[in-house]
């Protein structure tokens, strides 16, 4: 006799966190934060929303996990290579790694999710600064020996919220149009003077 396999959504799978994951990050991206619910994220994935809380106690531990774990590796590896080499192209080296960071599969959409998150929630601005100014800015400032160092990073993430907002999110087509090059020689003299210069 055969029997008929249970209806509705399908159970999970070995690979069904992950793709709760993906879908997160794909509605964070595109509505922000605040609209997103979980059982949104379920249906998106496909999956009984009990699996989405079996995973993930809430909507920000998911939000970090999908959206904040952005592909820069170990920070204390981004802070050396931005220290190596000439004081006076650290800012030019620093908007390198940004657009490095950026041409990686997902990592404008976690971007965009991030900023998203931050100016709609302010639950996701701890870790958003955490990861951009304390683990990476601050810290070059600081083998630098500003004693302004926190400052320095805060101003350095300003820079780069302030390209994501423009060409991802706003897409004002002049910035969308830049290259790679012109886009280190228009930005990298704000990183420079943010996080190496003396004033």
């Amino acid at each position: 006799m055969n029997e008929s396999r249970p209806r509705g959504r399908r159970p999970g799978r070995a690979d069904t966190r992950s793709e709760i994951l993906a879908a997160a990050l794909t509605m964070f991206s595109e509505v922000g934060y605040e609209k997103v619910s979980l059982r949104a994220i379920a249906r998106t994935a496909d999956v009984d929303p009990a699996l989405v809380h079996h995973y993930f106690h809430s909507k920000p531990e998911l939000f970090a996990e999908a959206v904040l774990s952005l592909p820069l590796g170990d920070p204390s590896v981004v802070v050396s290579a931005l220290l190596a080499g000439p004081h006076d192209e650290i800012g030019r080296r620093a908007v390198e790694n940004l657009l490095d960071i950026m041409e990686m599969p997902d990592a404008r959409e976690r971007f965009s999710a991030m900023l998203r998150a931050a100016v709609s929630e302010s639950g996701a601005q701890r870790p958003l600064s955490e990861l951009l100014s304390k683990e990476i800015y601050s810290k070059v400032a600081e083998g630098l020996g500003h004693t302004n160092a926190k400052q320095r990073g805060d101003l350095a993430v300003s820079v780069v919220l302030g390209l994501v907002l423009a060409r991802d999110i706003l897409q004002l087509q002049s910035i969308g149009r830049m290259s790679r090059a012109q886009l280190v020689r228009a930005i990298g003299p704000s990183m420079q003077f943010y996080l190496a210069d003396h004033w």
